[in-house]
């Protein structure tokens, strides 16, 4: 009956071990060997019904030590780069790459026509250690802040799935990476391409992953801690339950980096010491836990040697920045090694000698070990499987957890029945959260739509129904600054009713009103059938943005907007223009963003009403190349 036990216990092992590893496996080219060469990525014949997404992986342009912007970029590199590519030691033209130091990737992606009826997306993974991405000329992704040196880097961690609406079948992809921060630069991970859906939800997937493992690692740490308050002298689940928590806290910083979307501002640095951190105590704890299982197999000297090697090394992760102490992990994780063969073979002499459950442990620490092995390997780019440390230790700490669990019920029979309790408890308190969750989602779901309402409110004009001044303050800021990166010219239009206080004083405030909604409400549709900006300036003056249009586009918007009002042929017997409403309008153009400042553009298009104004009104005039010229 004993062995039937035992048995049932290493086939519950092996079958948990093949469930939790299994997902974390990348088939994201679902058996496809398509890769990129001389930096085109050729999809024509990809069938993305079938598959979903790729690996874009493959040869890959590079520039290296240079930030070139997309417009810059020249047609056919004369550098390619097998990709995911990492800097140290790396070579090119026959010159080995640094860890520090700066590139520009490029790649051309080319697919069917079909592909573009459906949306598709783009996974980025993490980045050493700050990016931009371009695609077809758009910025589409900024981690970090880029730079030629650590005063000017700001890295971040932060893999994510943009989403692309594709127009063409063919797209150039331009992405600048920096690393003035840490060891080791480049990219690591896979770039993937396919269906948004499916990389969005595969993106998902992995997140629930972690959160799973570090939800799990969270309550056995805690759950042995209690142990530990009720039994003082029992260390294993003391050491134990800090283990799982360490283990814990290392999840949310690896894999897909949970903390940066719980704490989306936290530090880098930090992040880093915390990574190489929680490897230094967490491995030291594991073995007083090992030695305090199975009663002192690991020879003490050995230990306060190890012991003495991880504190000093702790000591130096805490005090030195990120750009020293990373290149000493090849060291650390060297004497780790050397530490977990000297445990296999003390675990296997203690298995020689039938101490009581040292088989489980034996199996879980020899799946630990070939998954850290597999970690060290990967960060230093000797294979690509992935990071399965977390999932590795998992499985050692559930193993631990199921023979804490028989050592326990020998000792304690009283915790039958309490588990009992407890299970009826737990099915309450579900029940009360799941409530709970239901009413705080439709609280949550009304708070939204309110939101969305008062954005809406805070932004129009009340009395027009087009934007208000605010909404044209946050578009002219946003339009101004992209078009200072592109280049592309840019229009102002200020338009004023004329002799609009002649009209109230004729037709009164209410008359007057609605000859303001019809106005706006015509000039707007003009301006919208263009793709231009309209927003109430400030009593009868309008404001309208034109981005990207020529001079005389933009002239003959202006003329089509003042034939707009004279067809409204609204009657206004007491203007000094003539008896329908009419409009003044000012324009100042520029070829481009970086020629005049922002308010200067307002101004000089003042200056061009003012000038309508004096001409006698009811028409057009335009400051452009430091002149103002009626038309």
């Amino acid at each position: 009956m004993e062995r039937i036990k035992k048995f049932l216990l290493l086939l519950f092992l092996m079958v948990f071990t093949c469930l939790t590893v299994a997902p974390t496996v990348n088939f994201a080219a679902h058996g496809n060997e398509i890769t990129a060469k001389n930096g085109v990525l050729d999809l024509r014949d990809i069938n993305f019904e079938e598959h979903n997404y790729i690996e874009m992986s493959g040869e890959w342009g590079l520039y290296w030590n240079k930030f070139l912007k997309p417009e810059k970029v020249p047609d056919n590199p004369s550098t390619f780069v097998s990709f995911p590519h990492m800097w140290m030691g790396s070579e090119m033209n026959n010159e080995t790459l640094p860890g520090k130091g700066h590139a520009t990737y490029t790649l051309k992606i080319k697919v069917n026509e079909e592909s573009l009826s459906t949306h598709k997306g783009l996974y980025v993974p993490l980045i050493s250690n700050a990016s931009k991405l371009w695609i077809n000329g758009k910025l589409v992704s900024q981690i970090g802040e880029i730079g030629m040196s650590s005063k000017d880097e700001r890295p971040t961690y932060n893999p994510q799935v943009i989403t692309l609406d594709l127009d063409k079948p063919e797209f150039d992809l331009v992405l600048q990476v920096s690393n003035y921060s840490a060891r080791n630069g480049g990219i690591w991970g896979e770039f993937l391409f396919g269906n948004a859906e499916e990389l969005i939800s595969m993106a998902e997937k992995r997140m629930l992953k972690e959160m799973f493992i570090i939800g799990g690692l969270t309550i056995f740490g805690f759950y042995h801690f209690v142990i530990y308050i009720l039994r003082r002298t029992d260390r294993a689940a003391l050491y134990f339950g800090i283990l799982c928590l360490l283990i814990a806290l290392r999840s949310l910083i690896v894999g897909e980096v949970v903390l940066t979307d719980l704490l989306p501002n936290f530090s880098w640095e930090w992040h880093r010491k915390i990574e190489y951190w929680t490897i230094s105590i967490a491995f030291p704890v594991f073995l007083l836990f090992l030695n305090a299982m199975f009663l002192n197999y690991i020879k003490k000297s050995i230990l306060q040697m190890f012991f003495f090697i991880s504190l000093l090394y702790s000591l130096f992760v805490l005090f030195t920045p990120t750009k020293v102490f990373s290149y000493t992990i090849n060291f650390y994780q060297l004497i780790m090694t050397a530490m977990m063969l000297y445990v296999l073979f003390e675990l296997t002499k203690a298995w020689k000698r039938n101490v009581p459950g040292v088989k489980v442990l034996l199996i879980s620490t020899v799946i630990f070990t070939g998954t850290a092995l597999n970690d060290v390997l990967y960060y230093n780019e000797w294979i690509h499987t992935g990071d399965f440390t977390s999932v590795g230790l998992y499985i050692f700490i559930f193993a631990q957890s199921i023979v804490l669990a028989i050592k326990y019920a020998s000792t304690f029979q009283k915790v039958e029945t309490l588990s009992i309790r407890l299970g009826e408890l737990n099915n309450t308190l579900e029940e009360k959260v799941q409530i709970r969750t239901s009413q705080l989602e439709r609280s949550q779901n009304e708070l939204k739509q309110l939101n969305q309402k008062l954005e809406i409110l805070s932004n129009i004009d009340t009395l027009t129904n087009v934007p208000n001044r605010r909404s044209l303050n946050q578009n002219y800021e946003e339009v101004w600054e992209m078009n200072k990166d592109l280049l592309k010219p840019i229009t102002v239009f200020l338009i004023d009713i004329d002799c609009f206080k002649l009209f109230n004083d004729t037709y009164g405030h209410q008359k007057g009103d609605e000859v303001l909604k019809l106005v706006a409400q015509s000039l707007k549709n003009r301006l919208d059938m263009v793709g231009g900006f309209f927003a109430r300036y400030g009593g009868e003056e309008f404001f309208a943005l034109l981005d990207g249009k020529s001079v005389e586009e933009a002239v003959d918007i202006a003329k089509d907007m003042n034939d707009v009002i004279h067809k409204l042929k609204i009657q206004h017997k007491t203007s000094t223009v003539t008896d329908t409403v009419t409009i003044s309008i000012g324009i100042a153009h520029s070829t481009s963003a970086n020629l005049v400042e922002k308010e200067q553009l307002i101004s000089k298009a003042d200056e061009a009403l003012y000038h309508s104004k004096q001409i006698g009104s009811d028409s057009i005039s335009l400051f452009y190349q430091n002149e103002i010229k009626h038309l």
